[in-house]
């Protein structure tokens, strides 16, 4: 069988995270009957029963990545202690080489899940069999070409480009060998993980994350006790969770489903489909890789790999935050697809706006204490152990973020109509652009903040050709999602950045001040978010959400 990319999201089967939108939120769209009218936000009773879903699904991820998240935090404390700022240094910039090849993975992940939740839907267990197989053969492909890229170029640029300290390179050598290896057993978990996702057995996908990261904080306390080299031996554990938690899947799979049985089997039509459906996808994921990873080569080429340690310490600071703001807002996204598929382009709109509005202010509200106490936090996290830079290259990977979250919420709605070329084409090529300006800027001997101000540049300039490509596919407003959506945030964000540095001007930096300034930041902005950037009807949605989720929580 075979699928067209444009016509993928205007079904009422439409996916979004590998996820069916029939099964787990139950959102029947609001299209009005004979002279009815409603307003798409709030007073359809379905909406509110989606609201309710959305605020349980919400609660159930952030409880989750709160759990994640604290772990990690105190692993690359230890961490960074165990190994050290330079030997850290040369683990990130070494596995993030490796990981620039994981656009493959993670776009043929996507077509896979896809495909196998169509099955489901249309062809039930043998179906499903048929995709299972095909991905497995994919996958075992796409290995081969990641070893094929990894030990030739890799292994090149490893010796020849990379800055690694003097009598490093041997450990940077096992480090590179090891972090394939880890990534194959990610490319092979694929599948499983679609059939997982596909069943929506979101307990055991949680278990593992959680299993994952005790794993890991499991190990650097086993460290200290072998007087090997530490970063060698921490590579070859990294290793080993890789293949415990692909031991997992398989094994979960294999007891729990009767379509994850491998055979002889395929089907040319569904091989070229799968990678066809991914060739967009892997050309988007291609350029954020470059865009992320990209930087990170170019500043171990001009600083060395202590710098590399401080943007390791940033980007896991801002993958908390943004965690946070992406599992709350999440469960929403499906529904602009199903509303955009069911022709509710109304409904789609208002969600977006909605989205951007919402997910923004959350992410500001949390940045902006960080900001103002970033320094005392890293001590309290890190203690003496933290590398130059990270204060302020926290700070701009933060406000980078600030323009990714609505760029994220707008791509929903590409995604809906299917039309994918130009706003993958246009925006890949704008992200690619940071990295040979930032080398531009470093080579003209410029700070190395330079190099993460030119992606929030061009981070920037690519949100608003975005909205110029959205507006001619769709009806999409771009003088009013500016007014309604960014404009309104603007006095919030300063009269809590004012107030917050006022206090830091008044109190001694300590634990008392960190904690003041870090409750009444997040209280405050959301208070005044409340009542200052929200529209009426937006003030009624989130009421329906709380007096949904209060009804849950206590009132079984």
């Amino acid at each position: 069988m075979r699928f067209r990319a444009n016509s993928l999201y205007t079904q009422h089967w439409a996916l979004i995270g590998g996820r069916p939108l029939w099964s787990s939120l139950q959102f029947h769209c609001c299209i009005p009957k004979s002279n009815q009218t409603y307003n798409c936000l709030t007073e359809m009773p379905n909406n509110l029963s989606s609201n309710k879903r959305i605020a349980k699904n919400s609660i159930f991820l952030s409880i989750r990545m709160v759990i994640v998240l604290v772990i990690s935090l105190y692993t690359t404390r230890v961490v960074l202690r165990i190994l050290g700022v330079v030997d850290y240094g040369v683990y990130n910039v070494v596995c993030g080489f490796v990981a620039m090849f994981a656009f493959l993975n993670t776009s043929m992940s996507n077509g896979i899940q896809r495909f196998v939740n169509y099955e489901y839907g249309k062809n039930g267990e043998e179906g499903a069999n048929k995709v299972y197989c095909t991905a497995v053969l994919i996958q075992f492909l796409l290995a081969l070409i990641i070893i094929a890229l990894t030990e030739s170029i890799g292994l090149w640029y490893l010796h020849n480009k990379m800055v690694i300290p003097e009598g490093r390179m041997l450990a940077a050598e096992w480090i590179f060998q090891f972090s394939i290896l880890s990534f194959l057993f990610i490319i092979m978990q694929a599948p499983y993980n679609a059939v997982v996702m596909a069943h929506e057995r979101m307990d055991f996908y949680a278990i593992v994350n959680v299993l994952d990261a005790l794993l890991k904080l499991g190990i650097v306390f086993f460290l200290p006790f072998f007087s090997a080299d530490h970063l060698v031996l921490y590579g070859i554990l990294m290793t080993g969770i890789s293949l415990v938690n692909f031991m997992l899947y398989y094994l979960y799979c294999k007891h729990n489903f009767k379509e994850v049985k491998l055979r002889r089997y395929f089907d040319k039509q569904l091989f070229q489909s799968m990678l066809s459906f991914s060739g967009w996808n892997i050309f988007g994921s291609f350029s954020g890789v470059m865009k992320i990873q990209g930087i990170n080569l170019i500043i171990n080429l001009f600083f060395g790999p202590i710098v590399n340690a401080a943007r390791g310490v940033a980007a896991q600071v801002n993958a908390g935050v943004v965690g946070f703001v992406s599992n709350i807002l999440t469960p929403v996204r499906p529904q602009v697809i199903q509303s955009y598929a069911s022709g509710n382009l109304n409904r789609a709109m208002n969600l977006t706006f909605s989205i951007s509005k919402f997910s923004l202010a959350f992410l500001l509200s949390m940045s902006i204490p960080i900001c103002v106490e970033v320094d005392y936090i890293l001590h309290l996290w890190l203690g003496s152990d933290i590398p130059d830079h990270t204060p302020v290259f926290i700070i701009i990977v933060l406000l980078t973020s600030s323009v990714e979250i609505p760029m994220g919420a707008l791509a929903t709605l590409v995604h809906a109509s299917g039309q994918m070329k130009n706003y993958q084409l246009y925006g890949s090529i704008i992200k690619v652009l940071s990295v040979p300006f930032a080398y531009l800027a470093l080579k003209l001997g410029t700070a190395v903040e330079w190099a993460l101000i030119m992606v929030y540049v061009f981070d920037l300039i690519g949100l608003f050709v975005g909205m110029h490509i959205l507006s001619s596919i769709m009806p999409f407003n771009i003088k009013k999602y500016v007014t309604d959506v960014i404009l309104p945030l603007l006095p919030v964000t300063i009269s809590v950045l004012l107030l917050l540095l006022l206090m830091t001007w008044l109190f001694n930096q300590g634990i008392v001040r960190c904690a003041l300034v870090c409750f009444l930041g997040v209280i405050l902005f959301l208070l005044l978010f409340y009542m200052m950037a929200t529209s009426k009807d937006e003030r009624k949605l989130i009421k329906n959400m709380y007096i949904q989720l209060k009804s849950k929580l206590f009132h079984r």
